[in-house]
């Protein structure tokens, strides 16, 4: 395995924001962009954020990846409406404000040089791998899987990231590979067996099975996924968002231990939903 390189976690501020845009970029996406008003922001791939929506009903933050940091204080973020909070921010207009949290938990560890990489998004699990590809020397295949053409954010900018190996994958084949990322990285095997390490976010079933699948096809491939899980409060202290650990007794706090991890040190037969609904029948890995 190539060294990696250590980063220094970012300071933790309480940004005083102002929205700079917040464009609709697919079927209930949204991309939106803030300026901090405190200072600058920066952080690592992988590393996420708590946004504060200023009305009484809402109590706790919500936790967002961040997409990009296109310039010292200026903050992108890609979210999917799917509730009343989402739904509310979707509606915020130029020059609204609101405080967010951040940076937070711990990002992906970059390698010293540059390696072939892939990388598997799921849905709004795109995020984090939008600015990871940007930060490294030479963005290697990333696998985009939605469940319908009218999900596919950010198409544009993936596509200026990763050039011709932006590979898109279907649940219902209205755009790309019909299917989904496993079936897509079944058929392509040879995209997991020249890759040098993998990088992987989206549903906790959909990266379940990716990490099984690669496990199988390429054994000694590192492979780090960043996990998606509710946080209400995103410092450790509610406790709400642990995961079972391999390699321990106790759990983990997602918010402060990750939400990035190696995927070895996760229990994913813990998981709720099965893997094998994201896998072609007769060759999901067991």
């Amino acid at each position: 395995m190539p060294p990696l390189l250590s980063v220094a976690p970012s300071p933790v501020t309480d940004h005083a924001c102002q929205v700079v845009f917040n464009r609709s970029c697919g079927h209930n996406l949204q991309w939106l962009r803030l300026k901090s008003l405190s200072g600058a922001f920066q952080c690592q791939p992988g590393q996420f954020v708590m946004l504060d929506l200023p009305e009484s009903k809402f109590f706790f933050r919500r936790p967002f990846s961040v997409l990009d940091v296109p310039e010292p204080g200026v903050i992108d973020i890609y979210y999917k409406v799917v509730g009343q909070g989402t739904a509310l921010m979707a509606e915020w207009l130029p020059g609204a404000a609101m405080r967010c949290l951040g940076p937070l938990g711990h990002g992906f560890t970059a390698p010293e040089v540059p390696e072939a990489a892939l990388f598997v998004g799921g849905g709004i699990g795109i995020a984090p791998l939008y600015q990871l590809g940007k930060s490294l020397p030479q963005a290697g295949h990333c696998i985009y899987g939605v469940r319908d053409a009218a999900e596919i954010g950010l198409e544009t900018e993936l596509k200026a990231v990763f050039g011709e190996r932006l590979h898109l994958a279907t649940d219902n084949g209205s755009a790309g590979f019909h299917g989904n990322v496993c079936q897509l990285l079944e058929n392509q095997p040879e995209l997991v067996h020249a890759a040098q390490s993998a990088y992987i976010c989206g549903p906790t079933p959909m990266m379940r099975a990716t990490v099984l699948l690669l496990n199988r096809l390429h054994p000694t491939l590192p492979i780090q996924v960043s996990l998606e899980e509710h946080m209400p409060c995103g410092t450790g202290a509610c406790t709400g968002c642990v995961v079972p650990r391999a390699d321990q007794y106790l759990p983990s706090k997602v918010c402060v231990e990750g939400p990035v991890f190696d995927a070895r040190v996760i229990r994913w037969e813990k998981d709720l939903l099965p893997a094998s609904a994201f896998c072609q029948e007769g060759t999901c890995p067991s």
